[in-house]
């Protein structure tokens, strides 16, 4: 399952992806919210689905639709997903692909997920330029904060996919 907004396509990661997706960086400051690519990848457990962000066939994004997430957290839905290690590759920040990509989320999802009723994150209180992408991508501020991240505070958002909440 593809989709495809503004010539910006998200699809599941395919093994010959990999060397493009370790080659993919974001800015030393944002590296204790997101993590290296590298890091990332030998953290992926089976319940997590690594997905790209493509523009014009070149990957410039990566991130990961935990499918257990619920299982994780205390602030979680029932059957909810959460939206991990979200990434724009630093070369292409700036450019409007964080917020397309946020934007395409909702169909994706809905077409990949649509027996889920919902998406969480949670998003650092000191990263406002994420907070703004994912709140113009359609995600909702829950008002509550996750107080067990590595960074710090955390904003929990969320977004309905399928099923109504």
């Amino acid at each position: 399952m593809d989709v495809v907004v503004k010539n910006l396509k998200i699809r599941r990661m395919r093994d010959e992806d990999k060397p493009a997706v370790l080659a993919l960086q974001v800015h030393e400051e944002q590296v204790p919210y997101v993590g290296r690519t590298r890091e990332i990848l030998q953290a992926v457990r089976p319940d997590h689905h690594c997905h790209v962000l493509t523009l014009s066939n070149e990957i410039v994004g990566f991130f990961i639709i935990d499918v257990a997430y619920h299982q994780s957290f205390e602030f979680t839905l029932d059957h909810e997903l959460g939206l991990r290690a979200f990434l724009i590759d630093a070369g292409r920040q700036g450019q409007g692909i964080g917020k397309s990509a946020a934007r395409a989320l909702k169909p994706y999802l809905e077409a990949a997920y649509s027996d889920r009723p919902s998406i969480a994150l949670t998003v650092n209180c000191r990263n406002p330029a994420a907070y703004h992408c994912y709140i113009g991508g359609g995600f909702i501020d829950t008002g509550a904060q996750y107080l067990g991240g590595k960074a710090g505070p955390q904003y929990i958002l969320r977004m309905p996919v399928g099923e109504s909440l």
